[in-house]
């Protein structure tokens, strides 16, 4: 089955120093560095790497209050950090939670006759979770890497991992993943 890895919104706004809507500080670096260390052991393994950001429309006033502007299309905030490892430019922005909303990102899909997907990103309570939903409801077969989601607390990635998981959602850790690479 051929496999993708979504790399969701590893963005300044979300784990920079002057993000405006961090996940827990506390998660950050050890998510980064195992983000980073899976995109290397993917591109080495032939994966394809997917980046996904957010690049929320300016005029969405109300949403962007709760976002506290985070991610605003064109924005600094918006960029992916500079920490994160970029392999390749293959890069589809979403205007909402679900990565799936972009039909780009869809077709891709399809035309690479990818099956599965790996999701690592932020947040686990929220585009991370709403993406492996859509990716079950769209017949993918889906696995997030629980050390390498960040979530605004461990308390909300834990629920978060738990609920994808009474979802069809396959819930491994980093070196269950690497083994994956290995066969």
């Amino acid at each position: 089955m051929k496999t993708a890895l979504f790399v969701l919104d590893i963005q300044k706004d979300f784990i920079g120093d002057q993000a405006r809507m961090p996940i827990a500080k506390h998660q950050i670096e050890p998510m980064l560095k195992c983000i980073n260390t899976i995109i290397e052991k993917a591109n080495n393994s032939g994966i394809p790497i997917i980046y996904i950001g957010n690049e929320f429309e300016p005029k969405q006033f109300i949403l962007n209050w709760f976002r506290n502007n985070s991610a605003l299309k064109g924005s600094q905030g918006a960029n992916l950090d500079e920490r994160l490892t970029i392999v390749n430019n293959i890069y589809f922005s979403k205007k909402t939670g679900d990565a799936l909303s972009n039909s780009e990102l869809v077709s891709y899909l399809h035309v690479n006759d990818i099956k599965h997907i790996i999701i690592v990103g932020v947040f686990a309570e929220g585009c991370v979770k709403a993406t492996a939903n859509s990716a079950i409801r769209k017949n993918f077969s889906v696995s997030v890497v629980k050390d390498a989601v960040g979530s605004a607390s461990d308390k909300k990635k834990i629920k978060s991992l738990n609920e994808m998981d009474n979802n069809g959602i396959i819930a491994m850790d980093s070196l269950s993943l690497f083994e994956m690479f290995a066969d």
